[in-house]
């Protein structure tokens, strides 16, 4: 019921920030505009009560008396207008001082027209989005490349896009976001994965860009432009060694049959583990490794997709009748998910029974519905949200109890004993972890920490040991410079804690790899696995 509700209420709320309650025009004017001096305060004195109203464990990694007196500095600071964008970078160093990864604050941002809109995404993915990046010792490289360019190798160094470096867009950044605690792993993977963004927060919406790129030392400028890649119009298909004609001429030549059962198949497939069409990747993925059939590879991308239920009762079921002996996780730069997936794999890797979680603190019986998300809906939102969130309400109070400390906790799916699967495995088990490893990922990986079958391979996770303030996280926006603040309401620790504090999991064997491992298409965290298989 709770996942449901909880589904329903981010569809509205969705469908409600999709509507342009204001002019386009309005709207971009005014957070373009100073704002003032007073209402700037308000909204660090709305910042503050946010946070020590609904977030728990606000000074888990920042004492209270450090935390207040980075707002009165800001205070202190904020003595003139600033436009909304100027003051994002004033209020979210202290936003990132909290050291809860989950926490994030995201600059307003201009909108488009629906025409505008309408037109950009008919002309296909944006310059920036057309490569996959990594971020290493201070350089940014290409590590994919989704450009109809090919001439952009993998392992290019990329200088500068319209003569804007990385090296700046990281400096001028870096204190606006944070790792969960103080491990430096994650920071260089949301960096990665950020770019994109925070470019088009510096530049905006382009179609096209002027890239300088490095390859084995030579430098090299190319414009990268709009590229749609199932655009009929730009296929074209040899039909012999001299002709070729445009792709839509091919049906009058041959159309081949279409075999509806396997396209069902593909569907159904699809479907269950999780395929994103847009990087043409499934989110869990299992195979037997063809030099050794007695060891499987479990890839799990996030816990967010898929039909998990139905997708380890068929690997686990495989395993057991391949008679497996030796499993790898590999849980690389997964950023987490939903927390019962977690707890249902678990039950397959566990040969007894088990509780992963602790009771979720939060800070009162309300505050997982009364963060005023409701009061932000539009009218015309009431009747259908309102029909439903009283359920939702009535749900969440009666799973909030009070301790006798005057805490609160939530009971979560993991904090209760279950039992383990009978399909269980129990052989030797490798999991494969980085800084991208986070949230969910650490849940899994702190409780498997415990096992005495299981080998950590790769280097410390981004996320921490002992858990992390996230669950049901509502985006809150502040009121006069519409900068969104997201907030988590749950803290989540699992039941295998440490005693070091703020740092994530630990790999047994640390193995990092270089960006020649990636244009070598080598994995040496994989590759030293498999020889000590073999030993």
């Amino acid at each position: 019921m709770l996942k449901f509700l909880r589904k329903y209420l981010l569809l509205v709320i969705g469908s409600f920030l999709s509507v342009n309650c204001t002019s386009v025009e309005h709207y971009n004017k005014k957070i373009s505009e100073p704002i003032s001096v007073e209402k700037l305060q308000k909204d660090i004195n709305f910042t503050q009560q946010k946070l020590e109203k609904y977030y728990p464990n606000l000074y888990g990694y920042i004492p209270k008396k450090e935390l207040d007196a980075k707002f009165d500095s800001i205070r202190i600071v904020v003595s003139k207008p600033m436009t909304s964008k100027e003051f994002y970078f004033v209020i979210s160093p202290l936003i990132a001082s909290v050291r809860q990864g989950h926490m994030t604050m995201s600059p307003a941002l201009k909108r488009l027209p629906k025409s505008e809109a309408k037109r950009i995404k008919k002309a296909g993915d944006g310059p920036m989005s057309q490569f996959v990046y990594e971020w290493q010792n201070n350089k940014l490289f290409i590590v994919k490349n989704k450009s109809k360019n090919k001439s952009i190798k993998i392992g290019a160094e990329v200088v500068s896009v319209n003569s804007i470096t990385p090296q700046s867009i990281y400096t001028k950044y870096r204190k606006s976001f944070t790792s969960d605690g103080f491990n430096s792993t994650f920071l260089r993977k949301f960096f990665s994965k950020r770019y994109t963004t925070l470019m088009l927060n510096e530049i905006g919406i382009n179609d096209s860009l002027t890239f300088q790129f490095k390859q084995k030392d030579s430098l090299f400028t190319q414009v990268i432009g709009r590229f749609k890649s199932n655009d009929k119009k730009t296929k074209t298909s040899q039909l012999n060694d001299t002709t070729k004609v445009p792709f839509d001429s091919i049906k009058s030549v041959a159309k081949a049959p279409i075999d509806k059962a396997k396209l069902k198949a593909e569907r159904k497939k699809k479907r269950i583990y999780g395929y994103d069409e847009t990087t043409k990747e499934y989110a869990k993925t299992f195979r037997i490794v063809e030099e050794n059939p007695s060891v499987a590879v479990l890839k799990i991308r996030n816990f967010s997709e898929g039909n998990y239920g139905r997708i380890y009762e068929e690997v686990f079921d495989t395993i057991a009748s391949k008679k497996i002996k030796t499993l790898i996780i590999d849980i690389r730069d997964n950023p987490g998910g939903r927390v019962a997936e977690v707890v249902n794999l678990y039950s397959y890797l566990t040969n007894k029974p088990y509780t992963i979680l602790q009771p979720a603190i939060v800070t009162s019986k309300t505050s997982l519905w009364k963060t005023g998300v409701f009061k932000q809906l539009p009218k015309w939102s009431y009747p259908i949200v309102g029909s439903v969130y009283p359920i939702y309400m009535g749900f969440s109070f009666l799973r909030t109890t009070k301790n006798d400390d005057g805490t609160y906790q939530y009971k979560l799916t993991g904090s209760k004993q279950r039992p383990n699967n009978p399909q269980h495995f129990e052989g030797k088990i490798y999991v494969l972890i980085n800084g991208g490893s986070f949230s969910a990922s650490c849940i899994l990986s702190s409780s498997l920490k415990s096992l005495p079958n299981v080998t950590f391979v790769g280097e410390e996770t981004g996320g921490a040991y002992n858990g992390t303030v996230a669950g049901i996280m509502p985006m809150v926006n502040l009121p006069n410079s519409k900068i969104a603040l997201r907030l988590g309401l749950m803290d989540i620790r699992t039941i295998n804690q440490t005693e070091v504090k703020g740092r994530g999991i630990f790999p047994d064997k640390e193995i990092i790899p270089t960006i020649d491992d990636k244009v070598n298409g080598k994995d040496p965290e994989m590759d030293w696995i498999l020889e000590q298989i073999k030993k």
